[in-house]
Protein backbone atom coordinates (compact mmCIF):
# COMPACT_ATOMS: atom_id res chain seq x y z
CA UNK A 1 0.00 0.00 0.00
CA UNK A 2 1.36 3.48 -0.65
CA UNK A 3 0.58 6.58 1.67
CA UNK A 4 1.93 9.76 2.05
CA UNK A 5 3.67 10.64 5.32
CA UNK A 6 2.34 13.65 7.39
CA UNK A 7 5.58 13.50 9.24
CA UNK A 8 9.10 12.40 8.69
CA UNK A 9 9.60 8.92 10.46
CA UNK A 10 12.84 7.06 11.17
CA UNK A 11 13.97 4.30 8.91
CA UNK A 12 10.90 5.42 6.54
CA UNK A 13 11.11 8.53 4.68
CA UNK A 14 10.56 11.95 4.94
CA UNK A 15 7.40 14.34 5.38
CA UNK A 16 5.50 14.65 2.13
CA UNK A 17 7.24 11.60 0.51
CA UNK A 18 5.41 8.43 -0.80
CA UNK A 19 6.18 5.22 0.50
CA UNK A 20 5.12 1.68 0.11
CA UNK A 21 4.03 -0.29 3.40
CA UNK A 22 2.15 -2.94 4.48
CA UNK A 23 -1.40 -2.85 4.82
CA UNK A 24 -1.42 -3.31 8.56
CA UNK A 25 1.52 -1.04 9.50
CA UNK A 26 -0.56 1.46 7.77
CA UNK A 27 -4.13 0.77 9.08
CA UNK A 28 -2.61 0.13 12.66
CA UNK A 29 0.03 2.76 13.16
CA UNK A 30 0.53 5.25 10.54
CA UNK A 31 -3.26 6.30 10.44
CA UNK A 32 -4.54 6.54 13.75
CA UNK A 33 -2.13 8.46 14.55
CA UNK A 34 -2.34 10.89 11.95
CA UNK A 35 1.07 10.02 10.66
CA UNK A 36 0.13 9.14 7.37
CA UNK A 37 -3.08 9.42 4.85
CA UNK A 38 -3.40 7.03 1.53
CA UNK A 39 -1.94 7.70 -1.50
CA UNK A 40 -4.85 8.67 -4.04
CA UNK A 41 -4.94 10.53 -7.10
CA UNK A 42 -6.52 13.63 -5.67
CA UNK A 43 -4.20 13.63 -2.53
CA UNK A 44 -0.85 13.30 -5.03
CA UNK A 45 -2.25 16.31 -6.47
CA UNK A 46 -2.54 18.03 -3.13
CA UNK A 47 1.22 16.51 -2.75
CA UNK A 48 2.30 18.61 -5.70
CA UNK A 49 0.38 21.74 -3.70
CA UNK A 50 2.24 21.22 -0.88
CA UNK A 51 5.74 20.17 -2.08
CA UNK A 52 5.62 23.17 -4.10
CA UNK A 53 4.42 25.33 -1.09
CA UNK A 54 7.25 24.06 1.14
CA UNK A 55 9.77 24.71 -1.58
CA UNK A 56 9.13 28.32 -1.91
CA UNK A 57 9.27 28.86 1.58
CA UNK A 58 12.23 26.61 1.95
CA UNK A 59 14.39 29.26 -0.83
CA UNK A 60 12.17 32.26 0.97
CA UNK A 61 13.82 31.66 4.07
CA UNK A 62 17.20 30.55 2.72
CA UNK A 63 17.27 34.09 0.85
CA UNK A 64 16.46 35.69 4.20
CA UNK A 65 19.35 33.62 6.16
CA UNK A 66 21.57 34.66 2.97
CA UNK A 67 20.75 38.12 3.43
CA UNK A 68 21.65 37.90 7.58
CA UNK A 69 24.97 36.30 6.64
CA UNK A 70 26.21 38.45 4.81
CA UNK A 71 25.79 40.97 7.56
CA UNK A 72 27.01 39.12 10.17
CA UNK A 73 30.60 38.10 8.53
CA UNK A 74 32.00 41.09 9.33
CA UNK A 75 31.19 41.16 12.61
CA UNK A 76 33.30 40.53 15.65
CA UNK A 77 32.05 40.87 18.95
CA UNK A 78 34.21 40.66 22.42
CA UNK A 79 33.08 38.97 25.66
CA UNK A 80 35.39 39.61 28.89
CA UNK A 81 36.65 36.88 31.18
CA UNK A 82 38.49 36.53 34.01
CA UNK A 83 41.41 34.97 33.89
CA UNK A 84 44.24 33.12 36.03
CA UNK A 85 47.90 31.99 35.05
CA UNK A 86 48.42 34.61 32.33
CA UNK A 87 46.03 33.59 29.29
CA UNK A 88 44.02 31.00 31.25
CA UNK A 89 39.74 31.30 31.78
CA UNK A 90 38.55 30.93 34.79
CA UNK A 91 35.45 28.31 33.75
CA UNK A 92 35.24 28.52 29.58
CA UNK A 93 33.28 30.39 27.04
CA UNK A 94 30.38 28.02 25.38
CA UNK A 95 28.04 28.21 22.86
CA UNK A 96 25.12 29.99 24.94
CA UNK A 97 27.95 32.42 26.19
CA UNK A 98 28.37 33.16 22.44
CA UNK A 99 24.45 33.48 21.75
CA UNK A 100 23.73 35.36 24.49
CA UNK A 101 26.33 37.75 23.23
CA UNK A 102 25.23 37.71 19.36
CA UNK A 103 21.11 38.86 21.10
CA UNK A 104 22.57 41.60 22.83
CA UNK A 105 24.11 42.83 19.42
CA UNK A 106 20.33 42.29 18.25
CA UNK A 107 20.21 38.88 16.55
CA UNK A 108 18.32 36.31 17.94
CA UNK A 109 20.17 33.05 17.94
CA UNK A 110 19.74 29.85 19.07
CA UNK A 111 22.87 28.46 21.24
CA UNK A 112 22.82 25.57 18.56
CA UNK A 113 23.16 27.43 15.91
CA UNK A 114 27.02 28.15 17.14
CA UNK A 115 29.03 25.62 15.98
CA UNK A 116 31.96 25.20 18.89
CA UNK A 117 33.55 22.39 18.58
CA UNK A 118 34.54 22.27 22.33
CA UNK A 119 34.76 25.24 25.08
CA UNK A 120 37.05 27.98 24.53
CA UNK A 121 39.58 28.06 27.84
CA UNK A 122 42.35 30.71 26.62
CA UNK A 123 42.03 34.34 25.55
CA UNK A 124 42.76 35.49 22.05
CA UNK A 125 40.96 35.95 19.06
CA UNK A 126 38.87 32.87 17.36
CA UNK A 127 36.51 32.19 14.03
CA UNK A 128 33.21 30.84 15.49
CA UNK A 129 30.96 29.02 12.50
CA UNK A 130 27.05 29.87 12.78
CA UNK A 131 25.25 27.22 10.89
CA UNK A 132 21.83 29.95 10.01
CA UNK A 133 20.11 27.52 7.56
CA UNK A 134 20.58 23.71 7.12
CA UNK A 135 22.54 25.46 3.37
CA UNK A 136 23.53 28.74 5.04
CA UNK A 137 26.73 29.17 7.33
CA UNK A 138 28.99 32.05 7.89
CA UNK A 139 31.57 33.18 10.30
CA UNK A 140 32.25 35.45 12.90
CA UNK A 141 34.71 36.54 14.92
CA UNK A 142 35.17 36.71 18.47
CA UNK A 143 37.42 38.17 20.58
CA UNK A 144 38.19 37.04 24.13
CA UNK A 145 39.53 39.75 26.57
CA UNK A 146 40.63 40.07 30.38
CA UNK A 147 37.95 41.72 32.27
CA UNK A 148 40.47 43.31 34.81
CA UNK A 149 38.85 42.79 37.48
CA UNK A 150 40.34 41.14 40.24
Amino acid sequence: MEVILKEEIAGLGKSLEVVKVKNGYAHNYLFPRGLAELATPSSRKQLDALRAKAEARYEREKAEYQAKAEKLKDMSITIAAKVHDGEKLFGSIHAADIAAKLRETGYEFDKKAVLLPEPIKQLGMYTIKLQLHKEVETKVKLWVISDESK
